[in-house]
C-alpha cells in the first residue's frame, strides 16, 4: 500500500519482481518495463586456464582516498573497455548509460572485497597494451557475484569470457561455494553461461513502474 507519495511528478520504481509477484504490482498500478532477467549461478570449481600468449592477464587495484572513497586505480581504462563492450547493447539499455563518464566504475570498487577483487579480472592485449576485456566481482547478499562482464567487439569469439568466468571459479573455489550473476533474457552471453554449466533461477520483471505525473 503506498502511504505517500512526496513527489509525484517522479515515477516510482520497483526492481527484480517475480512472476507470481507481477499482478500484485499491477494492482497496485505498476507497469511492467520491458527488460526480463534471471539468476543463474553454479557451484565454485578449479579449472585449468590457458590463455593466448598475446593477452595479459591482471587483478584490478582498488585505492582508498582520506574520506574512505574506494575507486579503482585504472577507472578510466575500465570505462573505455566497458563502453566499447556495451555501449548501444542490451545491457547499457538496462542501465540507461550512453556516454563514456555513465561507464567510469565508481560504485562497484564499494561492493567488492580482497578476495572477490583477486577473482576479478582485467585482460591486456599485450601488443597494443589496451585494456580488451574485464570480469569484476561484488558481494550480493553474502554470495560472490558478476557484478560487470564484458569484451571488445575485437576481441570477441575468442573465449576470453568464459576464461574469465573459470579464473573467477577457480580463485573463489575453497572461499565462496557459488557465483552468481545477473542476466537480461535475449543477451548473446546467456550461451556462455549454460555452457558454463551456470543454472537459470526463476525469470523476473526487471523493474516496474508507476509513472510519474
Amino acid at each position: 500500500m503506498l502511504a505517500s507519495w512526496s513527489d509525484r511528478t517522479q515515477a516510482i520504481k520497483a526492481f527484480e519482481i517475480l512472476p507470481d509477484q507481477v499482478h500484485l504490482f499491477a494492482k497496485a498500478g505498476f507497469w511492467p518495463v520491458e527488460f526480463r532477467c534471471r539468476w543463474m549461478q553454479r557451484p565454485t570449481e578449479r579449472f585449468n586456464v590457458t590463455w593466448d600468449d598475446d593477452l595479459i592477464i591482471k587483478s584490478p587495484q582498488i585505492t582508498e582516498d582520506a574520506t574512505g572513497t574506494k575507486r579503482f586505480t585504472n577507472e578510466n581504462e575500465i570505462a573505455q573497455c566497458d563502453f566499447a563492450s556495451f555501449v548501444g547493447g542490451f545491457e547499457a539499455v538496462r542501465r540507461n548509460k550512453s556516454s563514456l563518464e555513465q561507464f567510469i566504475p565508481d560504485e562497484d570498487p564499494a561492493l567488492t572485497n580482497e578476495t572477490l577483487t583477486e577473482a576479478s579480472t582485467l585482460v591486456y592485449d599485450k601488443n597494443t597494451g589496451k585494456l580488451v576485456a574485464n570480469c569484476r566481482l561484488c558481494l550480493q547478499d553474502t554470495e560472490a557475484a558478476v557484478y560487470s562482464i564484458g569484451v571488445i567487439p575485437s576481441h570477441r569469439g575468442r573465449g576470453i569470457a568464459t576464461y574469465m568466468l573459470q579464473r573467477a571459479l577457480t580463485i573463489l573455489k575453497g572461499k565462496y561455494p557459488i557465483l552468481r550473476l545477473y542476466v537480461m533474457e535475449g543477451n548473446d552471453a546467456e550461451s556462455v553461461y549454460y555452457n558454463l554449466g551456470f543454472i537459470p533461477g526463476v525469470q523476473e520483471v526487471q523493474q516496474m513502474i508507476i509513472p510519474g505525473e
